[in-house]
């Protein structure tokens, strides 16, 4: 089969492999659309913990089961599937505690050995396979992860119907959250981009506010919006080691940050705001099953219209070392979300 193999950092090539073959618990998958994440980027450029080149990365994809190893029950060949790319040891405190997306020995699609979905064939752990509802297409499929971040932030931040929310950075993650907390009523959504192309897209899917943190102070401004007060919930999705007092000082007193994106190391973290304020800072890693669940069924509800809004970009396997190469050099312009295509 053909896959993209990182040779070494900064390198992309097509590469021909053998077909992995489903172990016991696993099924093989056909995959038909798999998404460009920013970490796929940071692997390519060899900024990534634990992408690290030579791999065959990827992890957002949707596909059909091609091949099923001993003693999977559940699916069948043939079945719709979007890929949950992780899966937990089951030892661990946290697996027993049912929080498995946080497992200290977690596994994942495309890290180390385990060839991604930037390939034609992949195999996955039955419990990371979810069937897809009648109608909808793999495109949607393979963005039910990203979606799934923001959902899953989302959920940890309770938001109440009427709050007012601030969402920091535009990119897939941003505007997935930002569709996440479309579901839950809030009383105004701030978004802040330096992307003015990003803005209007973010404002056209049902944000409040936008705001261009290189022209307008964003504390001030969701100060603005918020009588004085702050964002009762803001949610941080830029990888800005800045944003993070930034999203302390927009939120109001004994209000909540949440912090989705991955920051610099060397983040300083001014706690006063969070001390003397009574604020929360609340990380989100990942998702879970349920959060897979939910956005099956608020896609089937018809509350997720906008989710192929941000794809960009379609385009062949061939196609995508040259495109992951402009992207890690800077050139992905205004895009959001390329999709490849295997059919």
């Amino acid at each position: 089969m053909q896959a993209i193999e990182f040779s070494e950092i900064g390198k992309a090539h097509i590469v021909d492999v053998k077909k992995p073959e489903p172990e016991t618990g696993q099924v093989r998958i056909r995959v038909i659309k798999a998404g460009i994440c920013h970490s796929d980027i940071m692997a390519f450029k060899g900024q990534h913990p634990y992408r690290v080149p030579p791999v065959i990365t990827g992890h957002e994809a949707a596909g059909e089961v091609d091949a099923l190893g001993e003693g999977v029950t559940t699916l069948a060949v043939g079945d719709r599937v979007a890929i949950e790319p992780h899966a937990g040891c089951g030892q661990c405190d946290g697996c027993r505690r049912g929080y498995y997306h946080i497992c200290s020995n977690k596994k994942l699609i495309g890290v180390g050995s385990w060839i991604g979905v930037f390939a034609e064939f992949v195999v996955a752990d039955e419990s990371m396979c979810h069937r897809m509802p009648e109608g909808m297409d793999y495109e949607t499929g393979a963005l039910l992860e990203p979606y799934c971040v923001g959902l899953h932030a989302v959920g940890l931040a309770d938001i109440k119907e009427g709050d007012g929310v601030a969402i920091l950075g535009c990119g897939t993650i941003g505007m997935m959250t930002l569709m996440a907390v479309s579901q839950c009523k809030p009383g105004t959504v701030i978004i802040s981009d330096l992307s003015s192309a990003k803005r209007e897209m973010a404002l056209s899917m049902g944000a409040s506010d936008a705001v261009d943190p290189a022209e307008t102070d964003p504390v001030a401004f969701v100060r603005n919006c918020t009588n004085g007060y702050g964002a009762d919930i803001t949610c941080v999705t830029a990888p800005n080691k800045q944003v993070i007092n930034q999203a302390l000082q927009m939120t109001r007193r004994k209000g909540k940050v949440i912090l989705i994106a991955t920051l610099p190391g060397d983040t300083e973290i001014t706690t006063g705001e969070i001390q003397m304020h009574e604020r929360v800072i609340m990380g989100s890693a990942m998702y879970n099953r349920n959060d897979y669940e939910t956005a099956m069924r608020q896609w089937q509800q018809g509350k997720l219209a906008h989710l192929k809004k941000i794809i960009s970009h379609r385009i062949g396997l061939s196609e995508a070392p040259q495109l992951i190469a402009g992207m890690a050099g800077g050139k992905a312009g205004e895009a959001i979300k390329n999709m490849i295509s295997f059919d």
